[in-house]
């Protein structure tokens, strides 16, 4: 079986983890799998860059895995493919490393799950056929409940991973259920020859075929955390441990907005099938339901969960532009928001890691207490209110320009966006006033001392928001290029 370098890498490394978690508990190894998982995890990093400059070489990878090949897993490798992956492995190391010094119990369990969740994540952009895509996906499914309900002697984290296996099991049976629709139209699960056979006009009248993109959207918003379907979001945030919520925030939900990316755009072409509009709403209804509630939460792990709701609004507003503008701007805002989550969720991390609590009132003035580590956590606030000169407000002004250059009915909801992204403003000045302006309460005037593996990723993520923010040329060409593709 080949699933190309990295995929091959990730696979066997992950399979043999177990080994090495047993060999820690065993002889009483404490770092064994913590220094293999992230060993792992940076050498598919490098893998995974030695392969994009190969498909920038030389052009999409595709393989047929094994035999036969009529019953084979079809693996195909392009830029979206590696651009995503890229996020997915890069925020993966930098969870690893945090979770050194956080992870104070069954190091030995965690590694292994956190691996394997990278691995179904990776696995699930480089597939080139919806049966390994689905197979993937249940990997990253399964390792995500279990990191969820890692803390399970708290009935916090039974019951939010309880709700998110139920969420997340009806949205797979609804893409299980668009799968076989799918095959029952065309005969084929490949996805490239799906796009070949749908992309008539006959097909674009089939009531089926909205059934199935109905379904498929449905199933993927689960996974994204798209309104009406996000309540298990901010339940699984607070109870799982900060590097999960990272993931789950960074990459995770991530997963569901790469597919519909690959999906809509190459399977169902919005000239013939066009669900920009509806998907608009969905949009629409998600960053405002997100930004709204996030202004009401006391606890600073919920807050950041709602806050992920209303950027996936942005995201997927980008794909419903569906111009090679607004899907680079949804391109370009996954990996801004991915490093900047990440780096908001782990300073949480930090915070309640060195006081022991949640809540945004007992945490006021820490900055004081912790400057390098609120520092680093204020450049992540004012990225995500979309100050200029850092990363997540160039993504979000492509975005807003896109939908004015849309024109008609996307007009109206630029200006909805906008009105977002200020409500957004709101709650990230609230944080940065309470860390750093308030008196200081009887938790956060005396916070224990943070280890070095808590504050290096911090300092990489906000540098990344820096850099991108002054400099976002190189990362913007790559998304264009990618919507270039997608667009047709």
């Amino acid at each position: 079986m080949d699933f190309t370098p990295t995929l091959n890498t990730l696979i066997f490394l992950t399979i043999i983890s177990p080994l090495t978690a047993l060999i820690s508990r065993k002889y009483g190894i404490r770092r064994l799998a913590e220094g293999y998982s992230i060993f792992a995890l940076a050498f598919s990093l490098y893998q995974i860059l030695n392969q994009f400059t190969w498909v920038v070489a030389n052009g999409p990878i595709k393989i047929i895995a094994g035999e036969p090949t009529a019953a084979s897993s079809i693996v195909y490798v392009d830029l979206l493919s590696i651009y995503v992956a890229t996020i997915f492995i890069g925020v993966g190391l930098l969870s690893a490393i945090f979770s050194i010094g956080y992870i104070e119990e069954r190091q030995a369990e965690f590694h292994p799950l956190l691996l394997a969740l990278v691995t179904g994540m990776v696995g699930v952009t480089f597939s080139g056929d919806l049966i390994t895509f689905f197979i993937f996906w249940e990997m990253m499914s399964i390792a995500s409940y279990m990191l969820v309900a890692f803390r399970y002697r708290t009935w916090e984290a039974v019951e939010a991973s309880f709700k998110y296996l139920i969420m997340s099991a009806s949205g797979t049976a609804a893409i299980l259920f668009a799968m076989s629709l799918l095959y029952g139209m065309t005969g084929t699960l490949e996805i490239a020859r799906l796009g070949q056979v749908l992309s008539t006009s006959i097909a674009a009248g089939e009531t089926w075929s909205y059934l199935s993109i109905a379904l498929l959207v449905t199933g993927f918003g689960v996974n994204a955390a798209m309104a009406p379907f996000h309540s298990w979001l901010p339940d699984a945030h607070p109870a799982a441990p900060s590097s999960i919520s990272a993931m789950l925030s960074g990459v995770v939900i991530k997963t569901g907005i790469y597919a519909m990316f690959r999906i809509l755009t190459g399977v169902f072409p919005p000239m013939l099938f066009d669900w920009r509009l509806a998907l608009a709403i969905f949009a629409v209804l998600t960053m405002t339901v997100g930004n709204l509630l996030a202004l009401l939460q006391e606890d600073i792990k919920r807050l950041l969960a709602y806050s992920s709701i209303a950027h996936i609004g942005y995201i997927v507003f980008g794909l419903s532009i569906a111009t090679v503008t607004g899907i680079a701007g949804g391109l370009f805002h996954v990996f801004n928001h991915a490093t900047i989550k990440a780096l908001l969720f782990l300073g949480a991390g930090a915070f309640i890691h060195a006081t022991s609590t949640r809540s945004i009132e007992d945490l006021a003035g820490i900055g004081r207490r912790m400057p390098l580590v609120a520092t680093c956590f204020t450049i992540g606030l004012f990225a995500l209110a979309g100050i200029p000169g850092l990363n997540v407000f160039w993504s979000e002004f492509t975005i807003v320009t896109a939908a004015l250059a849309a024109g008609s009915i996307y007009t109206v909801l630029a200006v909805i966006m906008v009105v977002n992204i200020l409500v957004g403003v709101a709650y990230y000045l609230r944080l940065v006033q309470s860390i750093f302006f308030k008196p200081t309460t009887s938790v956060s005037a005396n916070p224990h001392p943070v280890g070095p593996s808590l504050i290096l990723p911090l300092i990489v993520l906000s540098a990344l928001g820096v850099i991108v923010g002054v400099y976002p040329t190189p990362l913007l060409n790559l998304v264009t290029s990618i919507a270039s593709t997608l667009a047709g």
